[in-house]
């Protein structure tokens, strides 16, 4: 199927009505008894793929959901026709249109959805998406700064399992098929969420010692014009809270350099670039950075969420500890809900805490 073909994704009130009746005739069992054979020789993902586009009505929007191109959903919905021998979709000049056959695979991954929420509760409960594998999305920084760098406890956890942690910062546009647990700035309204608070990321500006040396440091707003300013921009970042400091007339003044990604915004402060906000913990990572001391700081409450059918998984309830233990605030003072300034941190924790992990690779790109 190519790209050019519409992405709509619709059942006709005729063809709806002869499903219906199809149904009622009880005609299903039989008739399709070799399509459900053939459903064992299907990759559980792809039949994934086909809920997501009768769910979204639309390839598009399921290739937004499922984080795919279209052209990907597209091959992945013919490999799950041709292992059936069956098309689920009828392909026309107005979209596509669902098929008596789509509408009965369509009915069996949401019966095998339902059984797989439905399992067991108790001991021995291994429920993941995924077998075998325990899959964690999380905001871009915390991923890359605080996250990755403990992935090997996880690891230690759960023997049996692959643990997968992508980052991906506007969430709003995650699937809750996708992932076991997910951590973001925006607390979940889904209402088959268990969504816990994990922690308070708190944000301030940061500089180098050698861009201060040689620029001076600002101790006040109005001392930050002749200043670099370096920015962070990508879905789902919360810069509109910065424009409540700085006004969009003086950021436009100062910015002198624009980068998509947490890791970044940080070499980039790091190697002399100018003044970026960064969260406070990055201090007890890199010495790199310095705080600066101005009226600007910002909080986001931290969150972790899965979902409740899941909630006697043994993987996910490990996984979930092992989060509370990375985010403890009386370990980790950063974290807590009251500001705790970067220069406390090593009274606070007696400096065991206080690992600076990336500086190497800052030393290495220099």
């Amino acid at each position: 199927m190519s790209d050019m073909v519409s992405d709509q994704l619709t059942l006709s009130k005729e063809r709806k009505q002869q499903a219906i009746l199809f149904s009622e005739r009880g005609e299903r069992k039989t008739e399709h008894r070799t399509l459900r054979l053939n459903l064992d020789h299907v990759n559980w993902d792809d039949l994934q793929i086909v809920h997501c586009a009768a769910e979204a009505s639309s390839l598009r929007k399921a290739a937004r959901t499922s984080r795919m191109s279209v052209s990907t959903v597209s091959a992945r919905l013919d490999r799950v026709e041709a292992a059936l021998g069956s098309t689920l979709f009828a392909r026309g000049r107005h979209g596509l249109q669902i098929t008596a056959d789509g509408l009965v695979v369509l009915d069996i991954v949401r019966e095998m959805r339902s059984i797989g929420r439905s399992l067991p509760r108790g001991r021995g409960n291994k429920s993941v998406i995924r077998d075998g594998e325990i899959r964690i999305c999380s905001t871009e920084g915390v991923a890359t700064f605080w996250l990755t760098p403990r992935l090997l406890e996880l690891k230690a956890l759960l023997k049996d399992h692959i643990v997968t942690l992508d980052s991906f910062s506007n969430q709003s546009q995650l699937s809750p098929s996708q992932y076991d647990v997910s951590i973001g700035f925006t607390r979940p309204e889904d209402n088959e969420a268990i969504v816990t608070k994990l922690a308070t990321v708190h944000i301030i500006p940061f500089a180098s010692s050698e861009y201060l040396s040689q620029f001076g440091v600002p101790d006040s707003l109005d001392a930050l014009v002749g200043h670099h300013y370096v920015q962070q921009t990508a879905p789902g970042l919360k810069n509109e809270a910065l424009e409540l400091f700085f006004a969009s007339d003086m950021l436009r003044e100062f910015v002198t350099m624009r980068v998509s990604s947490s890791f970044s915004l940080f070499s980039a402060v790091a190697s002399g670039s100018g003044i970026g906000v960064l969260p406070t913990y990055i201090r007890a990572l890199s010495r790199r950075v310095v705080p600066i001391d101005l009226p600007v700081r910002l909080k986001f409450e931290l969150w972790a969420s899965y979902n409740q059918a899941y909630r006697h998984s043994e993987p996910i309830r490990t996984t979930m500890s092992w989060l509370r233990t990375a985010f403890n605030s009386a370990r980790y003072p950063w974290f807590a809900d009251q500001f705790v300034h970067p220069r406390e941190f090593g009274e606070r924790t007696g400096d065991s805490q206080v690992i600076p992990l990336f500086d190497h690779l800052i030393d290495d790109i220099a």
